[in-house]
């Protein structure tokens, strides 16, 4: 199948053809340049084209739009065929919010536009590279757009005069009316213009929320991306599971049953290190060390201290024979063998290896942790994650080595490095002793990995009923951190 690409322009440009044709990899392909100097609005134009274009398989792009790579079109094409989508782009938004401004929300946001304009350029990354994958989307920009011409339920909405909102509109239309709309990332494109908002955009945005003022916000449930497939080792380290825990035995049965579910990892024990759970608790955990066939084992302890307790295990319940530690909250739930693939990554980089985290999911299927993030602010310290809350503010096939470090809500490093730096700091009382214990091991000299395709669910807090508030005292403490390791703190807060 063939290609039709359609553009409107004030100035026909040869070049513009000959570079359309000479990109797009196809030895036949069908362009439609309008030439129009601004008395047709892009709607009328672009109706136009959908009648008289040749193929069903079309690509609306801007005039100032210049392809960044070869053989564009056919992933076009592949994308199309091989897929449900009636409308592609490159940049859009799993939401679009009551302004109308799709990329209001950088949380909601996908795409990778590369820029240039007044010999300046810059590339707006709306989100991680998702490389080949489509991810579904409630609208796309009009910069480039490509359709099925079969699939679409509406055109293009010719009350929209000029040249804004018709593709919010359009996008919008069809959506309602069932047509799946996506954005793809292997397609990269350079965007010479800067993209500023006017006053006429001001217009057709308030004509586009009179007619759907109704119809917004309208929103997309983040999707989970990741590989399930089998990972195979050459060998197999011992690893000890740590896993606080009081009472909610579901959470728990929930994290071991995904361990024996999801990972085909061999070499493993699990401790778990019970912090006050009632009597009919400890012995419904009892019941399933009997039967099971997982390396499980209870230690109990009379109260809850993240570190003290973790230090505990870690120093003197663990097997001899643990090369590795995993720190994994009772809240986890393994999507894939996130285990094998953070192994994985520490066979790849023994002698440097710190600590190895892995990407968080919620609930609702947003990032929870991409690894930590330190900012400075007007003198202040800022603690989050990487992506937190967004959709797909992720690589998700990434292995990432510049980063501070991860949660140890499900946390990979090796027991040596650990025992040799005196574990977790128990002056922390409440959190960030992950924190310390991450910039500990860059003090190290060592090198702490994310893994973007090791994916698990962190159901946050759910035994302690807390949400994760930093206390004055454990703030204090990790600042002070900082001011007594400079070194760190320049290379990594640019402090």
């Amino acid at each position: 199948m063939n290609l039709s690409i359609i553009y409107s322009t004030r100035h026909k440009e040869p070049q513009f053809i000959e570079h359309l044709q000479q990109t797009c990899g196809l030895k036949k392909v069908e362009i439609l340049a309008y030439t129009n100097p601004g008395a047709k609005s892009l709607s009328s134009l672009y109706n136009h084209a959908l009648k008289q274009a040749k193929h069903d398989l079309i690509v609306f792009i801007h005039d100032d739009v210049r392809f960044d790579s070869p053989h564009w079109g056919r992933k076009v094409i592949q994308h199309l065929q091989q897929s449900e989508y009636g409308i592609l782009g490159v940049a859009g938004t799993t939401s679009l919010p009551k302004s109308g401004i799709w990329w209001e929300n950088p949380l909601k946001t996908m795409g990778i536009v590369k820029h240039q304009h007044e010999g300046k350029t810059w590339i707006s990354n709306y989100s991680g590279d998702f490389k080949n994958r489509i991810l579904p989307a409630v609208c796309i920009d009009g910069v480039f757009m490509a359709v099925n011409r079969p699939l679409l339920q509406e055109s293009f909405n010719e009350m929209l005069t000029g040249f804004h909102f018709y593709d919010i509109d359009f996008c919008l239309n069809n959506y309602l009316a069932g047509v799946k709309i996506g954005v793809i990332f292997n397609v990269p494109l350079i965007h010479k213009s800067i993209g500023q908002t006017n006053e006429a955009w001001e217009t057709h945005r308030a004509r586009f929320l009179g007619t759907h003022h109704y119809n917004l916000p309208c929103t997309l449930k983040s999707r989970l991306i990741f590989d399930s497939q089998a990972i195979k080792l050459k060998k197999y380290p011992k690893v000890s599971i740590i896993i606080l825990h009081k009472s909610k035995n579901f959470l728990l049965f929930n994290c071991l049953n995904s361990l024996a579910e999801k990972s085909r990892y061999p070499n493993y024990e699990i401790i778990i290190a019970d912090t006050g759970s009632s009597q009919t608790e400890l012995a419904e955990i009892e019941a399933l060390v009997e039967t099971t066939k997982m390396n499980l084992k209870i230690v109990p302890f009379k109260d809850y201290h993240f570190a003290r307790i973790n230090n505990e295990v870690a120093f003197n319940h663990c097997h001899t024979q643990s090369e590795l530690l995993l720190f994994c909250n009772n809240d986890i739930e393994l999507i894939n063998d996130a285990l094998t693939r953070m192994v994985q990554v520490y066979t790849q980089h023994k002698k440097q290896c710190g600590t190895i985290g892995c990407r968080l999911h919620f609930a609702d299927n947003t990032i929870q942790h991409a690894g930590i993030q330190l900012v400075m602010n007007q003198n202040q310290l800022e603690i989050s994650h990487h992506g937190f809350r967004s959709d797909y503010h992720f690589n998700p096939d990434q292995v990432a080595s510049d980063i501070i470090g991860s949660t140890a809500a499900f946390l990979l490093m090796p027991k040596a490095l650990f025992q040799k730096m005196g574990g977790f700091n128990p002056a922390y009382q409440k959190c960030l002793e992950d924190v310390e214990l991450n910039l500990m091991c860059l003090k190290q000299q060592k090198i702490n990995y994310w893994v973007g395709h090791a994916v698990c669910y962190h159901f946050e807090s759910q035994t302690r009923q807390e949400k994760g508030t930093i206390t004055r005292d454990d703030y204090n403490r990790l600042v002070q951190f900082l001011q007594q390791n400079q070194d760190i703190a320049t290379q990594y807060l640019g402090q």
